[in-house]
């Protein structure tokens, strides 16, 4: 499938955008900052260069800043120096790899890569940042997370305290917000990814559906999906990073009405619901989807009256989802059907976030977010839960909706209907 732009134009397009939107001053980009989700990486580094590096940090000087001959000299490039305009900030390659491909090789491979202008080592980032803020008056830095003020600083905000001490006349502002505002709406490569994604994960989450019965244990729902994540190759992972766990919700009876169990190490016996909730990422970018299924293979009349709520629910909240409408109103029309059927106390938080690099996307997590009006290419996750505790009980059916220019879009997930989804139990 070909797209208007390469991968690496894409990227310095969105660095340009940024750039466009401040009023002046250096922008400072890592990869440690925390999501608005604090079990979840920050992506904003990657959104703008494609680097994933947890220990990266790009600077973008719209005016230039000087570096110097010998910083140049240590990345293979000798001058009198010059203006660099954009600078990453990567690990050093190790004494083997340099011994293997020379130590001008591996930033040259990133640069090429990133289309970042120039590629230095972490180790020359102080010198060539204090330099650059010696003529700043504004710093504009990566914090997506709001901080918890009952805790001590974080090793991000402390370092900011010093920095300031030391520049006192450079003002620190947050670029985080512009770039979760630039990430709502999805070009035609992010959306092509998203559907590549949420096809693969209804592949695999059909396939547990149809091996999951009465008499086997919630950890083999777990090893099918670790196992057919794995098997489709260097673009598909169950990963958020490399350094997070592949995590998958395999819950059955009244494992199911823990909106977060993890355990996945229970027993299914025979009358159980089971549910089962993760994310996949398609070269980086996130599905999420969530069945729920008579580990028998046929719901019980109670089992069926209360999933039909659960997927009308869901489907009304996806007939308000066009440009204009809001996730609020989305949620309105879940949680006022379950309040027509008396099931109102039982419903289980705002029924949907945004979708993208993330599997919690920022753009859901304030009032302001769930008002903001849709807008064609943003994705969103819709999941309307019931958990009844006292019954055992735990329902929840979530998709991908893509909003188009006219209304909305399901993308590929299994089978949401009774009569589809006991199909697909039987084999």
């Amino acid at each position: 499938m070909e797209f208007e732009l390469t991968t690496i134009e894409r990227y310095i397009q969105r660095r340009k955008r940024l750039i466009a939107q401040t009023d002046g001053g250096l922008i400072l980009i890592n990869s440690s900052g925390m999501s608005v989700d604090p079990s979840l990486r920050d992506r904003n580094l990657f959104y703008l260069t494609g680097c994933s590096s947890p220990n990266a940090c790009l600077l973008l000087a719209p005016n230039g800043v000087r570096v110097k001959w010998w910083e140049l000299r240590k990345t293979e490039r000798v001058g009198r120096g010059e203006m660099a305009y954009e600078i990453l900030f990567v690990e050093e390659p190790s004494s083997l790899q340099i011994e293997l491909e020379g130590s001008g090789s591996h930033l040259e491979s990133i640069r090429a890569a990133t289309g970042v202008e120039h590629v230095f080592g972490l180790s020359q980032m102080n010198d060539i940042l204090s330099d650059a803020l010696m003529d700043a008056d504004t710093l504009w830095v990566n914090l997506p997370a709001r901080p918890d003020t009952t805790q001590p600083p974080t090793p991000q905000t402390a370092w900011l305290n010093l920095l300031t001490q030391h520049f006192p006349w450079v003002r620190v502002r947050n670029i985080a917000a512009f770039i979760h505002v630039m990430r709502r709406v999805k070009d035609e490569y992010e959306i092509h990814c998203l559907k590549m994604a949420y096809q693969i994960q209804s592949d695999i989450f059909t396939q547990i559906m149809q091996r999951l019965k009465s008499g086997c244990n919630e950890s083999l729902g777990e090893a099918i999906w670790e196992y057919e994540t794995r098997l489709r190759g260097a673009l598909v992972t169950a990963k958020e990073s490399d350094t997070s766990p592949s995590e998958i919700i395999v819950a059955a009876g009244r494992n199911a009405a823990i909106a977060h169990y993890m355990d996945n190490r229970a027993d299914i016996h025979d009358g159980d619901l089971v549910l089962i909730d993760s994310g996949l990422f398609y070269n980086g970018y996130s599905s999420d989807i969530s069945r729920t299924f008579p580990a028998n293979g046929r719901f019980t009349p109670r089992q069926r009256y209360l999933y039909e709520i659960v997927l009308e629910a869901q489907n009304l909240a996806i007939a308000t989802m066009r440009p204009g409408s809001t996730q609020m109103i989305a949620h309105q029309a879940i949680y006022q059907h379950f309040k027509k059927h008396g099931l109102e106390e039982y419903g289980f938080g705002i029924y949907g976030h945004a979708v993208g690099l993330n599997i919690h996307d920022p753009g859901a997590m304030t009032r302001m977010d769930r008002d903001h009006p849709f807008q064609p290419g943003e994705v969103f996750a819709v999941e309307p839960f019931l958990s009844i505790p006292e019954e055992g009980i735990g329902i929840r059916i979530e998709d991908g909706v893509l909003i188009t220019e006219t209304g909305s879009e399901r993308l590929a997930g299994p089978p949401r209907e009774v009569e589809k989804v006991e199909m697909v139990c039987a084999g």
